[in-house]
């Protein structure tokens, strides 16, 4: 099965790919076990880190502190006791910004096919936005991503930009070459955002 890479940019909004798959070919149950979210309000559950970063006890203990280092939280978890503190209800034991990576580290643990990313960049501040936009560059080569972003700047890397008006397709294209076409949707998005 070929992959595909999007990112979905709500200005309104953007989609951008590399390959093709039809998803209304693959069984629902199949799809939902190869997918994973990063949402914009990042969640964790009540119970231990443990349990939040692998529910079904499928990974083994070096792979979860991999993951965690990759997501840079390694640190962070140690610092607090480890794999089997308790997480308060919603994750509020963590920031907003920790609770996006360790989303992000629960679903390289997964090993997605699909990873959907819902404005997983824009309650975190510039630091740690770079830090999950360069540890999904680097972790991510393989899957299928879909991203929902404001930030113009998380799609100019993507191969191919699909540009939706209200669900209607307006323009496509590559985000560089759009760029420098002042004609273009995206380019005039791109002016009006501070990229």
């Amino acid at each position: 099965m070929p992959l595909l890479r999007h990112i979905l940019v709500n200005i309104p909004t953007l989609l951008v790919y590399h390959n093709s798959l039809d998803i209304s070919e693959v069984a629902v149950r199949d799809l939902r076990s190869r997918f994973a979210v990063v949402p914009q309000s990042p969640f964790l559950f009540e119970g231990s880190l443990r349990d939040n970063l692998d529910p079904f006890g499928l990974t083994s203990e070096i792979k979860i502190w991999g993951a965690l280092e990759k997501c840079h939280m390694k640190s962070e978890v140690e610092l607090v006791g480890g794999l089997d503190i308790h997480v308060k209800g919603g994750g509020t034991s963590f920031s907003v910004g920790q609770r996006q990576l360790l989303c992000l580290a629960r679903a390289i643990i997964k090993c997605s096919k699909i990873l959907c990313l819902d404005e997983c960049t824009a309650n975190v501040d510039a630091q740690t936005a770079l830090l999950l936009q360069n540890t999904i560059s680097e972790e991510c080569k393989d899957l299928t991503v879909v991203t929902i972003a404001h930030r113009i700047s998380t799609v100019l890397d993507m191969d191919h930009i699909l540009v939706l008006d209200h669900g209607t397709l307006v323009e496509q294209g590559n985000p560089r070459v759009l760029l420098k076409d002042e004609s273009s949707r995206f380019f005039s998005f791109a002016k009006a955002s501070s990229m």
